[in-house]
């Protein structure tokens, strides 16, 4: 795991050294990370190693020096590559893997990776640039463009460490985090400095930037094979999308938290490696005493007992402060984060360093696709017209006449007459849940008409058409949401030298999956039943056909909060005399908020939007800290 920055002189002025250091120097997270620099003439690239996970990565160039490649990559078809390659050394880095891919292939390239990519290429001699991201967007890529300077970085605050340029935020930016909209992929904290959206190449060429995507998630025909076959294809792909992530390391971690995504990697990781656990639970004293109640410790240690994995570890964060965590935050990354995920690991990163945990597996993105609840399967069908397969999945879920007739009707209706029943439901309906929740935030009212955040904030919760279930698989796992949450961890877990690593994200698993016809999603109203069938044996059947979940991945943010209530207060009243902060935030309203917000185990409250919360202060914090950036 590396952190990449580079700068390429459009003007062909020489690159100032010291600027280009201070670039590097602000990836640089302890002082014993190896840096790799390379600067010649109008050009500069460097990385900084992070993890020991890389063999023999280093700033590599091509046999005749032409190219230079600087990566973060992890490559997990690395095997194919090398076939079709032709490339015996086996112990090969990515980075040099992807410079012989792009001698042989070009642009094309990309096509050929299965893998966490983000790297930048340049030919001295043809003056040309070409970067890449992976199809997902785990590894971030960060850049600035103007008719003199390119200058790019794994970290935004590599960027704005170049004092030559100038930076102003980005106000719709920070519409979208107050409002608790996610910001479009290339859209950053900042006007000048953008996103390399996940799946997309850069080119840089006699000052011409082109941007293309080279991968695009599209439904699938489903597959005509018996249930038993499908659910073995997809478990030997579910299989593999693992094995490949799993380092011949005995330095392998795995975030646990007892739902079936976390569990189903953790049994298969543990077939495979030493494995050790880490989750997120509550102080034993505060156990329904305070907000969320309870955490999932019985479900862990079903799971690590039944898999018998004895090196688990238990982050309580009892002390541990919530503003501390989000100024440190704002003071690693620069920039303005738009969500929660990521700060409140800083317990549980720093218990995974301390086991010299350098690959961290996680669940996350098995709810938007590969593990979706795919409640709308029958939906599905009737658009198929399988009525008897509709017939026949309601009856093993009613033993009702009455239960099984209404949804029948309600799917016949819905497939023949589908334009009357929208305009009813137009008719009928109450004021959407969204209003609510915009209702309750606490944004400034000439900011928010100044940039009809209302109409942005609708227009990206209000729901399309009537989607199938690959549609709707493909709109959440290409949601800005799931980059974002990605980016940001791989930021957060680089300064503790852990890799995150996403099996349910595996490309190949997930077009496969989109594939598997509707009734193998879900059936007799029970979700996620591909998963559930392919997990039979490798998890206790508790936890194969749970269907709870305490909803709390961090039990303990709520309890960090309370014990920085006051400095929270202070915070809010000396922001009462910042005229910055005041353009932006009700901070009345923003006070009663928090009052409601520290309520939370007294009383049952609807969108309370914690999350949203914590954004606000956030940018309190991040302005404070930043002054010149809003002028």
């Amino acid at each position: 795991m590396n952190s990449i920055f580079g700068r390429i002189n459009i003007n062909q002025e020489p690159i100032n050294k010291s600027l280009f250091y201070s670039g590097i120097d602000k990836l640089v997270v302890s002082h014993d990370l190896q840096k790799k620099i390379s600067i010649k003439d109008d050009w500069g690239l460097g990385q900084v190693k992070l993890s020991p996970t890389n063999v023999h990565d280093k700033l590599n160039h091509d046999t005749n020096n032409k190219l230079s490649i600087v990566s973060d990559s992890a490559l997990y078809n690395k095997i194919k590559l090398l076939e079709k390659l032709n490339i015996s050394e086996k112990a090969l880095s990515e980075s040099l893997i992807i410079l012989k891919a792009f001698e042989i292939w070009g642009r094309n390239c990309v096509n050929h990776f299965i893998g966490d990519f983000s790297f930048a290429i340049w030919n001295s001699e043809k003056k040309e640039l070409f970067c890449a991201r992976d199809h997902l967007g785990v590894k971030p890529f960060n850049y600035y463009c103007d008719d003199e300077s390119f200058v790019f970085s794994s970290c935004i605050s590599g960027i704005t460490a170049q004092n030559d340029l100038n930076f102003s935020v980005d106000e719709y930016y920070i519409a979208d985090a107050l409002s608790t909209v996610k910001s479009e992929h290339s859209i950053t904290t900042f006007k000048e400095i953008q996103k390399l959206p996940p799946a997309h190449y850069l080119f840089l060429k006699d000052n011409k930037l082109e941007i293309s995507q080279y991968w695009k998630l599209k439904p699938k025909k489903p597959i005509a094979k018996n249930n038993a076959e499908i659910i073995q294809e997809f478990k030997s792909l579910l299989f593999e999308a693992v094995k490949c992530r799993v380092p011949n390391l005995n330095s392998v971690g795995c975030e646990l938290s007892g739902g079936i995504d976390s569990s189903c990697i953790t049994a298969i990781a543990s077939q495979f490696t030493q494995l050790k656990t880490f989750s997120h639970i509550l102080p034993d004293h505060l156990l329904g005493k305070i907000h969320p109640f309870n955490d999932e410790r019985d479900f862990i240690k079903l799971l690590t007992d039944y898999c018998n994995i004895s090196n688990r570890f238990f982050i309580e964060s009892e002390n541990n402060s919530l503003i501390n965590a989000i100024d440190q935050n704002i003071n690693d990354l620069s920039c303005i984060t738009q969500q929660g995920f990521g700060v409140f690991s800083d317990h549980l990163f720093q218990s995974a360093m301390q086991e010299k945990i350098s690959v961290l597996l996680s669940g996350f993105g098995g709810d938007e696709a590969v593990t979706s609840m795919s409640l709308g399967y029958l939906s599905d069908l009737a658009k198929e017209n399988k009525w008897n397969e509709i017939k026949d999945d309601l009856k093993k879920q009613h033993n009702d006449k009455i239960d099984f007739f209404k949804p029948f009707f309600k799917y016949y209706l819905k497939s023949k007459f589908s334009i009357i029943l929208k305009i009813l439901r137009l008719i009928k309906s109450k004021k959407p849940w969204w209003s609510e929740k915009f209702k309750n935030l606490a944004l400034n009212i000439s900011f928010s008409e100044r940039l009809n955040i209302k109409e942005r904030f609708e227009s990206k919760y209000r729901k399309q058409g009537n989607l199938s279930l690959q549609e709707r698989n493909i709109e959440r796992i290409t949601h800005p949401h799931v980059s974002q949450r990605l980016e940001y961890c791989s930021l957060i877990a680089r300064k503790y030298g852990i890799e995150y690593r996403y099996p349910l994200l595996d490309i190949r698993l997930i077009e496969y999956y989109l594939a598997i016809p509707a009734r193998l999603k879900a059936r007799n109203g029970i979700g996620r039943y591909a998963i559930r069938k392919a997990i039979e044996g490798l998890v206790p059947e508790k936890i194969q056909w749970r269907e709870d979940k305490s909803g709390a991945t961090i039990p303990t943010v709520f309890m960090r909060m309370m014990n920085d209530k006051n400095q929270i207060l202070d915070i809010i009243n000396r922001s009462k005399s910042n005229k910055v902060v005041k353009q932006y935030i009700d901070l009345d309203n923003y006070e009663k908020w928090f009052q409601k917000l520290c309520k939370r185990s007294e009383e049952v409250q609807k969108n309370i939007n914690p999350g949203a919360f914590y954004n606000y202060l956030k940018l309190i914090l991040f302005i404070e800290k930043n002054p010149k950036f809003f002028k």
